[in-house]
């Protein structure tokens, strides 16, 4: 029951979507879209039908009208030429009083004829008679196009066909008078409207009886069509045993044919599907139960390296703690004596004194790098609104006297992108890069750091470029690992841990990117490091210069 409840409910959400689309439509096609092919097929039908009835039976009328005008034509001529000779002789002598019976014994004997006049040469009435005209009229001998000519007019109320004929001498071609003879067109009228009425009773009778064949017609052409609905209707429902029949020699045999071939091919693939669904449900089964066991397995090896992390952790800051207590101590007893014995030592011994101080310093903070590299990827920091271009430029605030010492320019290429990232961590990255650039500088005259940024769908590729020492591709591939350094002389010769770049890498690598560095020697180095672009909000909109960079270009 709640089942045919949803269906009545979908059909009249259908109807409903339907009233709303063909509601903006013309009525014409929003008839057309809602009647059925079978409907359709009929009123074509019945259209093609219907035009040609009514054309045979306009065609029909025109041939018999003009039948009948023609007969009414050869009427009016032949009445004519007969009183042409009957009042040739008395026109002629001039016994006019012998045609005056004669024209109305002629009208008042036909039921056709109502008026007769004989003309004089001069066109004056000599005798007439007419029937429900109004009066005779005088006739023009000087209108000779009027001559033979048939007219139709209107006397009265009544229409009626008018021919003037010349009456000439028996003797030869001398015309003596005039004749005119008046048909009615009454019962030619009443004869053409019960032609046309005869005429359309019997076309609308054969009307009816076309759209009941063609009716039964098309309902005979669409059976076959309803019983494949029908079948398809069961093979819905499952019964996929359902076939139809196939002996007709036409398209419907066709297509009822390739019917049951696909109701064969869809039982034959549903068997099919079964089996392999059989067959699945046990790979499934068995995929399953390894999955659960690579499951405890990954839960085991997450554990055993979560608690591997954390002892690494406890290690480094164990060892972190044990390195700094030493080398606080060392750096304490030093300060102690060059606070109390300092005016008791010499100058080389105050030297040594001082070099042990910064080698302690420098061990010290070698020490808090690692552990910090340590923490990178394990220990993260809150995501926030990160705007690069103010960190450049505070970072360029914070190298000024090293960039101003070696005549270094800082240049920022392009916009740089807002990242939601950490932000220490970030300018981390940038810091290191700079410096890194600063301390490996070349003496050459054109000494610059550009940094600049291109977006992508995906992610956004910043890079830092530098014209300094250069490094060879071997040691390329190297440089991010801890500890290692370039093998030429000039970088052998630059002060550092060998930390930095690593420290950097790592970062980098917790926002799903990767750096790599393009260098030659002599020629300069180009770092470069993408930032997955789910860290990307906003770009930072094309080439323009920012404010800063304009002050920046001003001021050099």
């Amino acid at each position: 029951m709640s089942h045919v409840s949803a269906n009545q409910h979908s059909d009249v959400e259908e109807v409903s979507a339907l009233d709303r689309v063909y509601g903006k439509k013309p009525l014409l096609r929003r008839l057309s879209q809602r009647m059925g092919l079978q409907a359709k097929l009929v009123l074509v039908f019945v259209f093609l039908i219907g035009l040609t009835l009514g054309s045979f039976l306009l065609l029909t009328l025109r041939e018999t009208r003009d039948r009948m005008i023609g007969d009414l034509y050869g009427q009016a001529r032949l009445v004519s030429l007969t009183l042409s000779a009957l009042g040739s002789d008395a026109l002629a002598y001039g016994s006019t009083d012998q045609l005056a019976p004669v024209a109305d014994e002629l009208v008042r004997s036909s039921a056709n004829v109502i008026e007769v006049v004989f003309y004089n040469l001069e066109g004056t009435p000599v005798a007439s008679k007419s029937r429900g005209l109004s009066e005779i009229k005088a006739f023009d001998p000087r209108i000779t196009t009027k001559l033979g000519q048939v007219q139709v007019l209107t006397d009265s109320g009544n229409e009626h066909l008018c021919l003037v004929s010349p009456i000439f001498a028996n003797e030869g071609h001398r015309i003596v008078g005039y004749i005119r003879v008046g048909i009615s067109l009454e019962q030619f009228a009443y004869q053409t409207r019960a032609i046309a009425y005869a005429a359309v009773k019997v076309g609308g009778a054969l009307l009816i009886l076309s759209i009941a064949m063609v009716w039964l017609l098309v309902k005979r052409i669409f059976l076959p069509i309803r019983i494949l609905v029908q079948a398809a209707r069961r093979i819905a429902g499952g019964d996929l045993d359902t076939r139809v029949e196939t002996d007709r020699p036409d398209v419907i045999g066709d297509l009822s044919r390739a019917f049951n071939e696909i109701s064969r091919t869809v039982k034959q693939q549903q068997q099919a599907l079964r089996t392999a669904n059989h067959q699945l449900g046990e790979a499934n089964r068995d995929l399953e139960s390894k999955v659960d066991q690579r499951t405890v397995q990954f839960e085991t090896a997450n554990k055993r390296l979560t608690v591997e992390i954390a002892e690494k952790e406890d290690f480094l800051r164990a060892v972190s703690h044990d390195l700094n207590a030493p080398l606080r101590n060392i750096s304490g007893m030093v300060t102690m004596l060059l606070m109390k014995k300092k005016n008791a030592l010499d100058e080389d011994t105050i030297h040594r004194l001082d070099r042990i101080k910064k080698n302690v310093e420098i061990e010290t903070d070698l020490i808090n790098e690692l552990l910090e590299l340590s923490r990178i990827k394990t220990r993260r920091q809150a995501m926030e609104k990160v705007n690069i271009e103010e960190m450049i430029w505070d970072l360029r605030g914070m190298f000024e006297n090293d960039l101003k010492t070696r005549q270094i320019n800082l240049i920022v290429d392009t916009a740089l992108p807002n990242l939601h990232a950490e932000r220490a961590r970030v300018r981390q990255i940038f810091q290191n890069l700079i410096d890194n650039a600063i301390k490996y500088m070349n003496d050459d005259s054109a000494r610059e750091i550009h940094i600049g940024c291109q977006i992508r769908l995906s992610e956004a590729e910043f890079y830092v470029r530098d014209t300094g020492l250069g490094m060879d591709a071997d040691d390329a591939s190297k440089v991010f690992f801890v500890f290692r350094r370039g093998k030429n002389n000039a970088a052998q010769n630059v002060s550092g841990k060998g930390v930095g770049l690593a420290s950097v890498k790592s970062i980098v690598e917790t926002y799903s990117g990767k750096i790599w560095v393009e260098s030659e020697p002599a020629k300069g180095s180009t770092f470069r490091f993408t930032i997955n672009g789910q860290y990307v909000p906003a770009t930072g909109g094309g080439q323009r210069k920012t404010p800063a960079q304009e002050q920046h270009a001003a001021a050099a």
